[in-house]
């Protein structure tokens, strides 16, 4: 389960107890002098902050990905443009800083690296002076199958403690949250 980590002697309200040192999410109080007490207000409101768990699992995942990466010389954010350009190739970098919700200076930083690696090329952009079109190289694109690995790879890893139809009903929860977020944006 998801879920803030707490020690042994807490003591669980309607959820099921998989360990004895678990994640949990429902109403969590801690026994004291054998009373049992509500958890102070800031455990309780950053157990349950989607914020919070949203960080934390995220937090998780850059780093198992950092792992995976190291060997390609890659950081999250090259990873992430090079995937968008295998999707949609010839992007203006405003339109992939958009993509990935990146600043301006960050795409450009990092599509320069991208670029010095062999991996990017810049084309003039057909119809403004200003801009240009990011293109994946043939060593760009060489490196799919190995950034396909090692995104599948964290992702099973993450989604390890779940059952396929827990897996698939997560996934189909995080997309309607990311199409709802999307619209905001």
């Amino acid at each position: 389960m998801i879920g803030r980590f707490f020690h042994a002697k807490t003591i669980v309200v309607n959820t099921t107890i998989a360990k004895k040192d678990h994640y949990c999410n429902n109403i969590y109080m801690q026994k004291q002098k054998n009373k049992i007490q509500p958890l102070n207000r800031a455990k309780s409101v950053s157990f349950s902050s989607c914020g919070w768990h949203l960080k934390f699992l995220g937090t998780w995942m850059d780093r198992k990905m950092h792992e995976r990466l190291k060997s390609l010389d890659l950081s999250i954010i090259q990873f992430a443009i090079i995937m968008i350009l295998l999707e949609k190739d010839g992007l203006t970098q405003v339109e992939i800083g958009h993509e990935i919700m990146l600043p301006a200076y960050a795409t450009s930083r990092n599509i320069d690296k991208l670029k010095s690696l062999g991996y990017v090329k810049r084309k003039r952009h057909e119809s403004s002076r200003r801009s240009y079109r990011i293109l994946l190289t043939e060593a760009g694109r060489d490196l799919a199958p190995a950034l396909y690995e090692a995104s599948e790879s964290v992702n099973d890893l993450f989604l390890s403690p779940l059952e396929e139809s827990q897996k698939t009903e997560f996934l189909r929860t995080l997309s309607m949250l990311a199409a709802h977020i999307n619209v905001q944006t």
